[in-house]
């Protein structure tokens, strides 16, 4: 299953999945607190020079896949700016009046700042999830986190599960079409339709995982201490430097903005307001 992954030869591809998941983590707390909606402006800029300056993905690309997440972001704001709570809106001037609803200056900075920061959040995660494969994660926890094995490839084999599964939709379909089964009229509807998937698609997954379940008996995962790997995964200089510069850089935009006097409070702090 490679879902964002786009295969490269970048630099940010060549370094280890799990420098790369260390090295995201924090800012995506970070945006998790903040209210204001600078660092989350920033931290989408950079990331998004980043991704195409070091993962080798084009701006078309890196757009495109944006767009489902522009789309909520843009739902969210408009969603809290009309529903802020009068704590929020309090003493701030209306913008607009639609029939009994009232959007408020603050509310409509309320509705932005969110969907700034789950925007951003997204933007972050895209650094490790457009530049790494799920299957070269899982293998670096194998050798470097102590994954147990049988999880660890139970898991790779999932990952694999999904698109054979739509290759098997897809020709199940098929079949029917054959069939004469075209999906018009009351056979076409969705719980028929559903029903007549569900029973070949379940059978299909069940004989997979059965027979993945064999081969991963035969090759004794899990019953030894001492395995050999096709690909060994280890940190290497150039990791611990891209998460130094990495994390260095993302002090120096949060820095910068508190400079400024752009940075609001961390939301955990106001509770002791």
């Amino acid at each position: 299953m490679k879902g964002l992954y786009l295969h490269r030869r970048a630099p940010l591809h060549r370094l280890n999945p799990l420098i790369k998941l260390v090295a995201v983590l924090p800012a995506i707390l970070l945006l998790t607190l903040v209210t204001d909606p600078w660092i989350p402006i920033a931290f989408i800029a950079v990331n998004g020079a980043l991704m195409i300056v070091l993962g080798g993905i084009s701006p078309l690309q890196y757009v495109r896949s944006g767009i489902p997440m522009l789309v909520i972001s843009f739902g969210i704001a408009l969603t809290y700016s009309l529903l802020a709570s009068s704590r929020v809106t309090e003493g701030s001037p209306v913008w607009l009046t639609i029939g009994a609803v009232k959007l408020y200056e603050a509310g409509a900075a309320y509705g932005a700042a969110t969907a700034l920061r789950l925007f951003a959040m997204f933007g972050v995660t895209l650094v490790f999830v457009m530049t790494t494969d799920s299957s070269d994660l899982i293998r670096a926890m194998i050798q470097q986190c102590r994954l147990n094995d049988r999880f660890g490839y139970a898991t790779l084999a999932v990952f694999r599960f999904i698109p054979d599964l739509r290759r098997e939709l897809e020709a199940v379909q098929a079949a029917h079409r054959v069939r004469g089964m075209s999906g018009r009229g009351r056979n076409g509807s969705l719980p028929e339709r559903v029903r007549r998937y569900m029973v070949p698609l379940l059978a299909a997954a069940i004989r997979r995982a059965e027979r993945t379940a064999y081969a991963m008996d035969a090759r004794g995962f899990g019953t030894t201490g001492t395995r050999t790997f096709f690909r060994n995964y280890a940190f290497a200089l150039r990791d611990w430097l891209f998460l130094a510069a990495y994390w260095l850089t993302m002090a120096m935009l949060v820095a910068a903005v508190h400079q400024a006097g752009w940075m609001g409070r961390l939301s955990f702090l106001k509770l002791y307001d």
